[in-house]
């Protein structure tokens, strides 16, 4: 869905607000929630609330492309947190992370902070990545939980996987002999004759 498919009615009310619902396909635990108190259902979703408990770092946004960065931050994640964190590779890396909008009015919103509003439209796509580096830090005053994840623009500049060499090629496709001949050309010229 696109903030287009919403009536311009909806839009010029002057009550329209909206959150950020957020699914992370974690390995084992997925995990669906929004930035609010109590059970969002949208789009045939349950979202659960975190309040304020998690924090989004700052995105950039263009015209049909995705982000290329997001940090979520937890600032007081308890000990308990901070245990289930490490060793997390498996659960976390190159899992996929969405973010949404989702507009709703004000005027219909719940007392103290609960959602009890009417939802306009679907949830809106903001943030399509893949998730990487979850790490904790612990100190006497503080814990901190933190996690990465990476939209495809991000990618943009990463060197390719592999390089063309014999070893490479055959990694990706067993039995090619397409690049064996490559190291024998080394600071050799080769002269095309033409056909004919």
């Amino acid at each position: 869905m696109s903030i287009h498919d919403i009536p311009d009615a909806e839009l010029r009310r002057g009550d329209v607000a909206c959150t950020i619902l957020c699914q992370m396909d974690f390995a084992t635990n997925p995990q669906r929630w929004w930035l609010g108190y109590g059970d969002l259902t949208t789009g045939g979703v349950t979202y659960r609330g975190t309040g304020d408990v998690i924090q989004i770092s700052s995105m950039s946004l263009t015209y049909g492309t995705s982000a290329g960065m997001i940090t979520f931050t937890i600032p007081a994640a308890s000990p308990e947190m901070i245990a289930r964190c490490d060793n997390q590779a498996t659960e976390v890396n190159n899992r996929s992370c969405r973010l949404f909008y989702q507009l709703f009015s004000m005027q219909e919103a719940g007392e103290g902070g609960g959602h009890r509003g009417r939802l306009i439209g679907s949830p809106i796509s903001v943030f399509t990545g893949r998730m990487r580096d979850m790490r904790s830090t612990s100190s006497h005053v503080e814990r901190t939980i933190e996690l990465e994840a990476y939209g495809r623009m991000s990618w943009q500049g990463k060197p390719p996987h592999g390089r063309w060499t014999p070893a490479d090629q055959k990694a990706r496709f067993p039995g090619d002999k397409g690049l064996d001949l490559t190291p024998s050309l080394k600071d050799r010229s080769v002269v095309w004759v033409p056909a004919g």
